[in-house]
């Protein structure tokens, strides 16, 4: 389910390609619907013809928002080179670059993080990070971490970024692993649910929940009506076989020493375990 942020822009994204139609829409937001539409022949000529690249649209949202949703680089990139706010806030506090990162274009991340794009933004309901991680937009999510997005911030509606990963019917392996191996909270709560909780609740992926308890995620852990990850994996018989075995049989002790040597290093140092002078066979193991 799409975060209430981008519902809201969806939505405004798809009043302005209606009002394109319209002579009343095109008198109200040119510029705008001229972005929604993708039309680069016609947003050129509007800006040089005077039209202010900052003109807030219903929610707030401006030109660059639109043009980061639908993830077209080469407008995103002439707004910018024409004077449009890059850390602009709509209505509910989203920014180009959590429109970027929903729409899955890591060439338009990249750009506006190269042009001072707030990869922490306050106030916000879903962080960049969150958008990408919801939508399993893998690279997004490598880069967003690379520029130091915080892996564990917790938004209002689904939680940190894993438990965002965790909540698809079919979540994105890599992505979800992205975030562990930057050091996400594998057991961080949402009103008590854990992304196991929210595994086992959406997907039942079998794959995606021995991904989690392997980086340490608890299958004892009960959320606010006091079930397990294997009382919500109903639909799974196979699933609830793997989490009751995990339940009955202590981990190895080999994985005990690798999660806590994680921890110990947190996850401002986990970056450098690939670089480390050590066998691979290691640096494999403490990833």
């Amino acid at each position: 389910m799409p975060s209430l942020t981008h519902q809201l822009e969806h939505n405004n994204l798809n009043i302005a390609s209606e009002q394109h139609d319209t002579n009343a829409g095109d008198e109200l937001f040119p510029l705008h619907n001229a972005v929604a539409s993708r039309d680069f022949d016609e947003v050129e000529q509007l800006v040089s013809s005077g039209y202010d690249v900052n003109t807030q649209h219903y929610d707030r949202v401006t030109p660059l928002h639109m043009a980061c949703l639908t993830g077209d680089l080469r407008i995103t990139s002439y707004l910018i080179q024409h004077g449009s706010w890059i850390n602009a806030q709509s209505i509910d506090n989203s920014t180009p670059l959590c429109d970027a990162s929903a729409s899955g274009s890591v060439e338009c991340v990249k750009l506006l993080l190269s042009h001072g794009a707030l990869v922490n933004p306050p106030l916000l309901l879903s962080t960049p990070l969150h958008e990408a991680a919801l939508r399993g937009h893998t690279e997004v999510v490598r880069c967003l971490l690379s520029a130091g997005a915080q892996v564990d911030a917790s938004d209002l509606h689904y939680g940190t970024p894993l438990h965002a990963a965790c909540s698809w019917v079919t979540p994105s392996i890599t992505c979800i692993k992205l975030l562990l191996q930057a050091g996400a909270n594998v057991n961080a709560l949402k009103t008590h649910k854990t992304p196991l909780h929210m595994i086992a609740q959406h997907s039942c992926s079998e794959e995606a929940a021995l991904l989690l308890i392997s980086y340490g995620a608890s299958v004892y852990l009960r959320d606010n009506q006091g079930r397990t990850p294997r009382d919500l994996a109903v639909r799974s018989p196979s699933l609830q076989h793997v989490l009751a075995t995990h339940e009955r049989d202590p981990q190895p002790l080999t994985q005990c020493c690798r999660l806590t040597i994680r921890s110990q290093l947190g996850p401002s140092r986990l970056h450098a375990i690939p670089h480390l002078d050590a066998p691979q066979i290691l640096i494999g193991f403490l990833q």
